[in-house]
């Protein structure tokens, strides 16, 4: 697992060097726009997604016998430092006082209690838009027809079929009614899954991959993104909050319901393990390039923070 954990470092750091080169940086009346937005997406978090983009190229690669070209890797890298940026966007206004009220994000305070609402707000709605600028932007994506599509299936996992859509669902149900299993699912999948499940579908449209490949890596990033909540909503119950780098019990507070309160605690742990292991199934029967996908569906359910 250690080795494991080294590559997600490694991978990390590589995105944050692209984040670094690449968000705008500068004096003038927007440099407080730009602070923030780097604030929030540089030097924070384990960038899961981007990993999960990097791996999922790397699967289709090795059992196709082929290597990741140069080129075909600065794509990948532009692609997965973009839906880093969305994700940061995502936690921005997830914490504003209008959504989940939280100071802390990845350990430090939260982005509108660093600067203020507008900022922070506006800080999110530009990281979003800078995404969009790099998988559009020529010189990193070469073929027009892949970056349509990626910027086609981005913009579904994040908007009113994918994560707001599901935000909304969250927000609205909170406090208000029950929901039973099925339909917390079903919110989830969009809230969270729909953008991990877009990090393995990009990567199977750069790297080529024959459909039988393609729907393999969905399936599981479908199942990951599922056991990543229920990990997620485990954690705002168990966790440690000066691990996890923000406030627990948060769900409780702000009476959402979930995977724990409607399984309880040894049920949701049940349910994460055997939607980590449905993931690992999807994959497990090609020969090559599953090793590092399988250990992050274990990471995603044994994680502390």
């Amino acid at each position: 697992m250690n080795n494991f954990l080294d590559l997600v470092n490694k991978n990390s750091y590589e995105i944050d060097a692209f984040l670094d080169a690449h968000l705008p940086n500068g004096d003038g009346l927007s440099s407080k726009l730009f602070q923030a937005m780097r604030y929030s997406s540089i030097n924070g978090g384990k960038k899961i997604r981007a990993f999960l983009v990097l791996e999922s190229a790397k699967f289709i690669s090795s059992i196709n016998n082929k290597k990741i070209s140069d080129s075909e890797y600065l794509e990948l890298l532009a692609i997965a430092s973009a839906i880093e940026a969305v994700h940061s966007y995502s936690l921005i206004h997830d914490d504003l006082p209008a959504m989940d009220n939280s100071p802390i994000r990845r350990g430090k305070a939260s982005s509108h209690i660093k600067f203020d609402e507008h900022t922070a707000i506006l800080a999110g709605d530009a990281l979003q838009s800078w995404a969009f600028q790099i998988i559009a932007d020529r010189s990193y994506i070469k073929d027009a027809e892949k970056r349509s599509d990626i910027s086609l299936l981005l913009a579904k996992a994040i908007g009113f079929l994918g994560m707001a859509g599901g935000q909304q669902a969250d927000m609205e149900s909170s406090g208000i009614r029950s929901l039973n299993l099925k339909e917390v699912e079903l919110i989830q999948n969009q809230k969270t899954g729909a953008l991990i499940s877009c990090c393995s579908h990009v990567a199977a449209i750069i790297t080529g991959a024959s459909e039988d490949q393609k729907n393999a890596l969905i399936n599981y990033a479908n199942n990951l993104g599922l056991a990543f909540q229920i990990a997620d909503d485990l954690l705002d119950v168990n966790g440690i909050e000066s691990v996890i780098g923000k406030p627990i019990k948060q769900d409780n507070q702000n009476k959402t319901l979930n995977f724990v309160t409607i399984l309880g605690k040894e049920g949701a742990k049940k349910k994460a393990i055997e939607v980590s292991k449905k993931a690992i199934d999807s994959i497990i029967n090609f020969k090559y390039g599953t090793e590092n996908l399988v250990s992050l569906a274990k990471y995603t359910v044994d994680r502390s923070y």
